[in-house]
């Protein structure tokens, strides 16, 4: 009875866990977004640019030490790697990269999101050797 138990206890310890770790990774990837499309729209408006890319940095370095957790590194790079660009592109003038970069990084971060949603689908899905081999759902 006492192993049943542990079990039951370790089992909901990993369920909280798993279901914080979606929860928080789902608020730091929303409010990425949010800030990038604010980006978007300043530079679309053609005035604000500055104040939403300082927004989209400082919401960066706050929620790039919870993603390093949570994420493969190569993604995190990836995403860095357009956002550090950002702020070349602001400074140069060049606002066709600069939302390019922007746009980049925003669909980077919507299919981590999606990704990360715990769907039958997404619990289902195993990639081997890059080739989608999903389990069908009976």
């Amino acid at each position: 009875m006492k192993r049943f138990a542990t079990a039951l206890v370790l089992l909901a310890l990993t369920l909280t866990m798993s279901i914080g770790a979606q929860f928080i990774f789902s608020k730091k990837t929303g409010e990425l977004i949010t800030d990038l499309e604010s980006l978007l729209t300043a530079v679309d408006a053609g005035e604000g640019e500055e104040q939403a890319l300082e927004k989209a940095e400082s919401e960066w370095k706050n929620s790039k030490k919870i993603l390093h957790i949570l994420l493969v590194h190569r993604s995190m790079d990836e995403i860095e790697i357009n956002i550090n660009s950002l702020r070349e592109y602001l400074d140069s003038g060049d606002d066709e990269a600069l939302r390019q970069a922007c746009t980049e990084a925003l669909k980077q971060l919507e299919n981590l999101r999606d990704a990360g949603k715990i769907t039958i689908e997404n619990v289902l899905k195993i990639e081997q050797n890059g080739v989608d081999k999903t389990l069908p759902i009976l």
